[in-house]
């Protein structure tokens, strides 16, 4: 099926794979069984921009590396969003908002598409909203430097080659757990980022939309 707003849209309609596909990219045995995947009533609440759109005949998505700093996300790729402010007006806002201040993203060129199923990190005790979008050309990008050490371009056909998904041993609240991660390129994405990417490729090959253009 050929890859479209439209078309993405209608598959984001239908029932999520929700957690459980989610977290096979844990992989850990001990994350598995033991991180909780339910928020508690105070964890905070966060949300990220999965951005699509065409570029050189594949579907690519934006993905930034943070910068080094002391915290448990330090150095990590994610997807460009942060934390919800009381400003915002919904967690589809906060989405937007932040990913037009760390990627220059203009808010007004996102056809908003649908979410994916909510994440809880247990590590930041933050439970995260994926919203999914889609922009009809590459994004005119201007990164926050501060926020942003660069942004990576990454084309979804290559993110499903199941050839570059491998594991190794990552620090996890403070001991050391075998988890899988994406070899995108020589970027390691791992984490929250790669469970939602995960079940993004899970929805899109369920329905049978193609990748390329």
């Amino acid at each position: 099926m050929k890859p479209s707003p439209e078309t993405i849209r209608k598959a984001l309609i239908k029932d999520l794979p929700g957690t459980d596909v989610q977290w096979e990219m844990a992989s850990s045995d001990r994350m598995i069984k033991d991180f909780p995947r339910v928020k508690n009533e105070d964890s905070r609440l966060a949300a990220v921009l999965i951005l699509l759109y065409p570029s050189d005949k594949s579907i690519n998505t934006l993905l930034i590396q943070r910068p080094t700093y002391r915290g448990v996300h330090s150095g990590q790729i994610s997807f460009p969003g942060g934390k919800s402010e009381e400003s915002d007006t919904d967690i589809v806002h906060t989405a937007l908002r932040e990913a037009s201040e760390e990627t220059g993203i203009d808010p007004e060129k996102v056809i908003l598409l649908g979410r994916l199923t909510p994440l809880y990190i247990p590590v930041s005790d933050t439970e995260v909203t994926p919203v999914v979008g889609w922009s009809n050309s590459k994004p005119d990008l201007r990164i926050d430097p501060v926020e942003v050490v660069h942004i990576i371009e990454a084309g979804l056909q290559k993110l499903a080659d199941p050839s570059i998904i491998k594991q190794k041993a990552f620090p996890v609240r403070d001991e050391m757990l075998e988890v899988k991660y994406y070899d995108y390129e020589g970027h390691v994405i791992w984490g929250a980022t790669a469970m939602l990417l995960h079940e993004l490729l899970t929805i899109l090959s369920r329905e049978e939309i193609s990748l390329t253009l």
